[in-house]
């Protein structure tokens, strides 16, 4: 039932379990990118409960975006019940059955399996219109009208597009992730009564995403996967000490250093962790259990060498 009026939940679970999508005009296309999200974090959850039969259940429907995808348009798009791309369609125009946002937004919503998401859509058109959308949004600061969310690209106020400046990172271009990232950061969050936070506070958000954003840290999939990881950006914060509850953990400290980082030096020209030097954007959250020291060396341009191409990538989640 819909308590409240919503539209989240099971609301469309019976046909996208029949389809392994929920079709246009049958219910919200959004839900099947968000459902698949969800069998994936239960999958996860299932793995390390040594619940191998569901393990294996859930995973494969956690593939069920794929249904959406079109590669020829290089954008989601909803299908009817007989698996027919819809007709016209336009993925910045808002189209019945996506939930607060446009196929733009939602294109992205795969954030357990970022990499598999490029090589459906294929790396050059991925970041070619992810970029695009970048520059079409930032004269807007990230933030059209709520109510008018679904004609704009990077609506940050709104939750569907909020880990979308991390996906360059997975498409082996992480200068871009914190061009973008830093971008955000200076043209959304003020600290004025009106400014501070222009969109969406839901559950705190607006307020979380800034925090990991300034730190230099993100979990692009919600650290749900079984073996965590941590993805780097641009942090704004010359020293940030990460107190560890020795409850759960028994490093001590995490140290994020930055060397001479500024408004104007957002890029990452080298990395040590923990005394070695690092070629990647990202490094598994167990280290960070362990406590340790990251050391970014920042700089005005980009290091387009730096933790650049497939080498880079984290293992894909299982």
């Amino acid at each position: 039932p819909d308590i409240g009026g919503g539209q989240t939940g099971n609301k469309d679970l019976e046909v996208y379990l029949e389809l392994g999508y929920v079709p246009h005009g049958g219910g919200h296309s959004s839900n099947t990118m968000e459902y698949a999200y969800d069998d994936f974090c239960v999958a996860q959850m299932a793995k390390a409960l040594g619940k191998d039969d569901l393990h294996q259940q859930f995973m494969k429907r956690a593939e069920s975006w794929r249904h959406l995808i079109d590669p020829d348009i290089g954008f989601a798009r909803p299908k009817d019940a007989g698996g027919n791309w819809i007709e016209p369609y336009e993925p910045l125009k808002k189209v019945e059955g996506w939930t607060e946002g446009n196929a733009w937004q939602y294109t992205w919503f795969v954030p357990h399996d970022p990499a598999a998401l490029i090589k459906t859509i294929g790396t050059e058109p991925f970041v070619f219109n992810l970029n695009d959308g970048f520059e079409k949004s930032e004269p807007l600061r990230y933030n059209a009208p709520l109510e008018q969310y679904w004609d704009y690209p990077v609506c940050h106020g709104n939750q569907p597009a909020m880990q979308v400046s991390y996906l360059f990172n997975y498409a082996g271009m992480p200068w871009l992730t914190q061009k973008w990232n830093r971008s955000i950061q200076d043209r959304y969050y003020g600290y004025g009564v009106g400014d501070a936070y222009l969109g969406d506070e839901d559950q705190g958000q607006m307020s979380g995403w800034f925090i990991m954003a300034a730190i230099g840290l993100f979990q692009i999939d919600g650290g749900c996967r079984i073996d965590p990881i941590y993805e780097i950006a641009s942090p704004r914060f010359d020293k940030v000490t990460l107190h560890l509850d020795p409850k759960y953990h028994a490093g001590g400290t995490f140290v994020i250093e930055t060397r001479n980082a500024s408004k104007t030096n957002a890029y990452i020209q080298s990395a040590t962790l923990n005394g070695k030097s690092l070629d990647q954007w990202w490094f598994p959250a167990k280290t960070v259990q362990a406590g340790g020291t990251l050391v970014l060396e920042m700089g005005p341009e980009p290091n387009k060498n730096w933790a650049a191409g497939k080498a880079a990538l984290p293992p894909a989640p299982k």
